[in-house]
């Protein structure tokens, strides 16, 4: 493979021809200082074999700020600070890029301290935000933190840095006629902002390489494309820049595209980086999903890109580059693209994390004392336990009751447009195959045949909750995991939904998909407040186009009869016609039946997982790998 190979940007030699795209982390301080975690996180990330590591992105002053935890580089202290990161990268024989960037109206007014600024204003849908317009003085302030931040970087040993130019932040929100409404000379000539910046770069770069990011394609109307992006590739080239860093969509208009969400299309992606690369001679470097094999392969085969930049894939495994140029593919944790445990994780300030890497930002722990230990249920979390323990160098035996390893895992791909989520789930059962001594599948245990260990961690999962509803016992029902695991069949055309969270709105996009008529209710007024939420929206925006799904919030089920379903929405009361079919997901309940026995044996016992609190993938792979790193 010939990204396997050494390549030249500008003056700066790379061991491989992968590196790695600037992901927020929100694992600073509201200061934007360096933390330990960065340093762990980055010392992890450093040794997968990538050639370079752009490093999260830093606005060049406060206004352009994303995030109250963003990593600094305006602040007197910054060089030093960044530094810190720098020295864990080149320890690692991995180089440093410093992305630089001013978000413009997609800057957030809690980490800012006031309201954004930019060209025109224009609001940013994803935030909701109109922005104050930009003054000249404004403006001449941030050109100043360009060149005060390129300074900073080369005073803290940065090998490059980058310059965002595209994903709808402040340069292309200059340069495109949809935010660019101003008359004076930055209106007349929309290249003005940019040819500043870029003037500075110039002037100040000294030895470093430069990069300059762009969207290959916003995918809104009117937006940019490869042929508006002909201006940035020309420019990009005159000033003596070193390669382009071709991502997709913008954090304003299109965020699925900015973050590489699972359900977008294939072709679309190919399609802009073939007219990208036809339209400049610098090298390229090519983002987005790019964590497969055969896609890999496929970019390579054609000659669509001289380099490969890894985000998400990085954070579900850091050693995916040394795998595979080991030839050892088969043993990568594959990301599926989900955003569950990396964006949401960032937009809530608890961090960037990852549903099959619990471990991303911690440093690897080994057993004090040898011991034997007891997994009993092979879900996210018994398997995050199990496999942990076993790399920390504990004697598991892992227990499963059914035939296969996964857990409720196996929903997650079953659902509309989530395929991708099979390979995470391969992931970790060929992950936990390799490493955990013992494993044995259908096999049930209690408190009195499981025999003697040192330690237990309980991992038995959730069953359905079954509301009490007048009548629903006397109705054909099934529960959303039967649904999923097809162990009871769909009667019928007309099939009732009680439970609209993710389960119950997954359920009701198959079926609505399917000659079947759907009506799904929720007593709460939120639907799918479980579900990730660009996953969210654009699940919802398909199911806006269904004419045979209802979806009812606000709205208690009072009884069931051979005649219909009583309800009662907010005052209102109605009745349905009778359904075939009644599929329950109003939510999980514990099974932690084991560990309660376990307890009043007194033995040494930890429960993960849903059968301590039910919830998603990300929190109980977190739970099992905390669990067996407490055994210490």
């Amino acid at each position: 493979m010939k990204f396997s190979e050494a390549f030249q940007i500008g003056k700066l030699q790379l061991k491989n021809r992968f590196i790695m795209a600037p992901v927020k982390s929100a694992y600073g301080n509201p200061k934007g200082e360096v933390t330990p975690r960065h340093l762990t996180y980055y010392d992890n990330l450093s040794q997968g074999g990538m050639a370079m590591i752009i490093l999260e992105p830093v606005a060049v002053c406060v206004t352009g700020k994303e995030h109250p935890k963003q990593l600094a580089v305006h602040l007197p202290d910054s060089q030093n600070q960044l530094s810190k990161i720098v020295d864990v990268l080149h320890t690692n024989a991995t180089l440093a890029c410093l992305n630089l960037n001013h978000a413009g109206r997609a800057a957030n007014p809690k980490a800012t301290g006031q309201p954004p600024e930019a060209p025109s204003a224009v609001p940013c849908p994803a935030t909701g935000q109109t922005p104050d317009i930009l003054q000249q003085q404004e403006i001449e302030g941030i050109l100043e933190g360009y060149r005060r931040s390129i300074k900073v970087a080369i005073a803290a040993g940065f090998d490059a840095i980058e310059i965002q130019a595209g994903h709808g932040y402040l340069i292309q929100q200059f340069l495109s006629p949809r935010s660019n409404l101003r008359e004076d000379e930055y209106g007349q000539d929309k290249t003005r902002f940019i040819k500043q910046v870029f003037d500075i770069v110039r002037a100040e770069r000294a030895k470093l390489a430069v990069l300059v990011r762009i969207s290959g394609h916003d995918f809104v109307e009117n937006g940019f494309g490869p042929a508006e992006n002909r201006v940035i590739l020309d420019l990009a080239k005159e000033y003596g820049f070193d390669a382009i860093h071709c991502g997709f969509g913008n954090a304003c208009d299109t965020p699925p595209w900015y973050y590489s969400h699972m359900a977008l299309p294939e072709q679309k992606q190919l399609e802009v980086v073939t007219a990208i690369r036809k339209q400049t001679e610098l090298p390229l470097i090519v983002a987005g999903r790019m964590g497969e094999v055969e896609k890999l392969e496929q970019y390579e085969q054609k000659n669509l890109t001289d380099c490969v930049s890894l985000g998400r894939p990085l954070i579900a495994d850091p050693n995916f580059v040394n795998k595979l140029l080991n030839q050892q593919a088969d043993e990568i944790t594959y990301c599926g693209y989900c955003l569950q445990g990396c964006l949401a994780n960032v937009k809530n300030g608890s961090g960037i994390g990852c549903i099959v890497n619990p471990g991303i930002d911690k440093k690897p722990v080994q057993a004090k004392t040898i011991k034997s230990v007891a997994v009993i249920g092979a879900g996210p979390a018994g398997m995050a336990a199990a496999t942990q323990l076993s790399i920390m160098g504990h004697k598991v035996t892992l227990y499963e009751k059914r035939a296969n390893l996964g857990g409720q895992f196996e929903m997650a791909y079953q659902a509309p447009h989530k395929g991708s989520m099979l390979r995470p789930l391969n992931s970790l059962i060929k992950r936990t195959e390799k490493n955990v001594g013992k494993i044995e599948l259908g096999t049930t245990v209690d408190a009195t045949s499981i025999g003697s260990f040192d330690h237990f961690i309980v991992a038995t999962g959730s069953r359905q909750r079954i509301p009490e509803i007048k009548g629903l016992s006397d109705q054909y029902s099934i529960t959303s995991l039967e649904f999923f695991e097809e162990s009871k069949p769909v009667r019928g055309k007309r099939i009732l939904i009680i439970g609209a969270g993710m389960v119950g709105i997954e359920a009701a996009e198959i079926l609505a998909g399917g000659d079947y008529e759907v009506v799904i209710t929720k007593r709460t007024n939120e639907i799918a407040n479980d579900m990730e939420m660009i996953t969210k929206k654009l699940m919802l925006k398909r199911l806006e186009q269904m004419d045979n799904l209802i979806i009812s919030p606000n709205t208690t089920l009072m009884e069931f009869s051979a005649n219909g379903v009583k309800y009662q929405k907010e005052d209102k009361t109605g009745e349905w016609p009778a359904f075939d079919t009644v599929i329950i997901a109003a939510g999980m309940e514990p099974e932690n039946e084991l560990y309660q026995q376990l307890q009043g044996q007194q033995k040494s016992v930890q429960i993960v997982g849903d059968a301590d609190d039910p919830a998603d993938i990300y929190a109980a792979t977190q739970k099992g790998y905390l669990a067996a790193t407490d055994l210490g």
